[in-house]
């Protein structure tokens, strides 16, 4: 690493209109960078990831980003985690869960996970196929003693968990009131977000457990890894604790909603912390007792399985960005447009980062803070889809 006065020298020598083009990622990445990979990198080679950055050198550049992005999309409130190595290395919390209150966020704050829940139902599913207990290809209606909807197309009947994991199900993201069935497309065709596929998923899983979801996923991944605050029905404890939600154009009241059945597509509740445990899972962390749900070969999930967007692809439960340092898993959250997040995981390097908001406009913050906490370019955070 350079002394400050070499890295002062570094930054001189790049341009504000340079470190404006290639957005925050080379703002971050340039001033921290040995002098030797700068010169490579004004030389328009891609951002590099920042896992050798010192923490007290990116520490404040994160937050300095955080500010300004809360700033200007209005984010009320926000907590990080990042991993390295496998491990939370750092975290914090910015701005207030309560715009009346101004309640600070803290380390007990949690938010509304909302899609970051996938991932991890995703995750359970493919442990119970390891397991032998889920075929993946298997049609779930056959698991099942009633029909999930109505259906007239016959291809309910042909769905499968992999259809479900990989958003190829052809159902739309939400049936609606009446579950009579609406196909987009024939089952495996292309890709089409759903969470009514999850749902459906969630049936079969507590048919083969035995178990509700939530107590499920509490004794076999939440307890073991340590996810203290992590749930997907109502706990008591929220009363101060979750983040009041807020919409754009910004809203001076916030929304708590009480989840009192599980959804496997949308319901998680817990901290930054927490959820970058579970990422650790993923990196394959090793868990104290031993008594977590872990798959042999994670790998699966984020092996790229169908194009969705621009420099994106789906795995089995997670999604796959293709970025210049390398391919990540990643997914974002969006409950109500009112509680945004977003976790990216680097598995050659164990490198990651969450980050969770109390804002519909957080996924915009999102694309300015992940590239300074991570480096790199992120397809995934350019995805109209995401970003709107």
């Amino acid at each position: 690493m350079l002394e400050r006065a070499d890295e002062r020298r570094v930054l001189s020598s790049i341009t504000r209109r340079a470190a404006l083009a290639r957005g925050v990622a080379l703002g971050a990445a340039a001033a921290l960078m040995p002098l030797r990979r700068v010169r490579a990198f004004a030389a328009d080679a891609p951002p590099p990831l920042l896992e050798d950055v010192p923490l007290e050198r990116l520490s404040p550049r994160i937050e300095a980003e955080v500010d300004a992005a809360m700033a200007e999309f209005k984010v009320p409130g926000m907590s990080l985690a990042l991993v390295r190595e496998g491990r939370t290395v750092w975290h914090r919390n910015f701005g207030v869960q309560n715009k009346q209150t101004k309640q600070p966020v803290n380390d007990a704050t949690v938010f509304e996970a909302a899609s970051l829940t996938k991932p991890v139902v995703a995750y359970a599913a493919l442990a119970l196929v390891e397991q032998g207990k889920l075929d993946l290809d298997a049609p779930l209606a056959t698991l099942l003693d009633e029909p999930y909807a109505e259906d007239t197309t016959g291809f309910l009947a042909q769905l499968t968990a992999r259809h479900v994991l990989t958003h190829t199900t052809g159902l739309p993201n939400w049936l609606g009131s009446g579950k009579r069935a609406r196909f987009l497309f024939r089952p495996g065709h292309r890709f089409s977000y759903s969470g009514e596929g999850f749902v459906y998923l969630q049936r079969v899983l507590d048919r083969i457990t035995g178990a509700p979801l939530d107590a499920y996923l509490q004794r076999q991944l939440f307890e073991p890894l340590g996810m203290t605050s992590a749930s997907l029905v109502w706990r008591d404890d929220y009363a101060d604790r979750l983040a009041a939600g807020y919409g754009w154009p910004a809203e001076d009241r916030g929304i708590v909603m009480k989840q009192s059945e599980a959804n496997a597509a949308s319901s998680l509740v817990c901290t930054a912390v927490d959820y970058a445990k579970f990422v650790s899972h993923l990196f394959g962390a090793p868990v104290a007792d031993g008594s977590a749900i872990t798959l042999r070969d994670a790998t699966t999930m984020w092996k790229p399985h169908i194009e969705a967007g621009p420099g994106v692809s789906w795995g089995t439960g997670i999604g796959v960005e293709h970025t210049p340092a390398g391919d990540a898993f990643w997914h974002w959250g969006n409950n109500a447009a009112r509680y945004n997040c977003f976790a990216v995981g680097f598995p050659g390097h164990r490198l990651g980062v969450v980050v969770m908001t109390n804002s519909g406009r957080g996924l915009k913050a999102c694309a300015r803070i992940v590239p300074a906490a991570v480096g790199t370019e992120h397809p995934a955070l350019r995805w109209r889809k995401v970003v709107g």
